[in-house]
């Protein structure tokens, strides 16, 4: 069976500085009509940042939409002054953490919750990092901390409910994976 849905029209609703909404009219496979509600995303890229005592970096912030206070990995949007998703994480270690990485490797890229946003993110590993002198400034309505957790901690925070970002929970599976089976990032 073709699961195929053929989009007939779309209508914008909103259009922001990070997301576009359409409401999408779509023919389904057994040819029945139905509305999609869809968030378009700019692109983001985000890293495992492991330093020499084996401790992965997570920022603390406030996220509006579930009214908490989230730990999370570095990340951020790809914007027009970034060449490249490496060039946007280098960006991001450097204004959340005030690191710089000389080594990176990228692991992964997907979606965030394809059901209703495009928003791809682009998952990278870094160590040998350097404590930079001067970080670069947060933007102006970014507020954050941040602060090195080993794994253990990591597993106990997760399983208290205190990590509930899906890019966070990933990066530490892929994290505690490379550990578990000797996997190195660099070769």
């Amino acid at each position: 069976m073709d699961l195929t849905e053929t989009e007939i029209s779309s209508k914008q609703i909103f259009s922001g500085r990070i997301v576009d909404l359409s409401v999408r009219t779509v023919k389904l496979p057994n040819s029945e009509v139905t509305t999609r509600e869809v968030v378009k995303h700019q692109p983001a890229a985000a890293t495992i940042a492991v330093n020499d005592k084996q401790e992965m970096l997570l920022v603390e912030q406030w996220r509006e939409p579930i009214k908490e206070l989230t730990l999370e990995i570095p990340a951020g949007l790809i914007d027009a002054t970034d060449a490249s998703p490496l060039d946007a994480m280098k960006r991001e270690l450097n204004e959340e953490g005030g690191y710089r990485a000389d080594y990176w490797e990228q692991i992964t890229e997907f979606y965030s919750s394809p059901g209703f946003t495009n928003e791809k993110l682009y998952l990278f590993y870094c160590d040998t990092l350097t404590k930079l002198p001067e970080k670069k400034p947060l933007d102006a309505d970014e507020f954050l901390t941040s602060r090195w957790y080993n794994l253990e901690e990591l597993k106990h925070l997760s399983a208290e409910g205190k990590i509930v970002d899906i890019k966070t929970l990933y990066a530490m599976s892929v994290w505690e994976n490379m550990l578990l089976t000797g996997a190195k990032a660099k070769e």
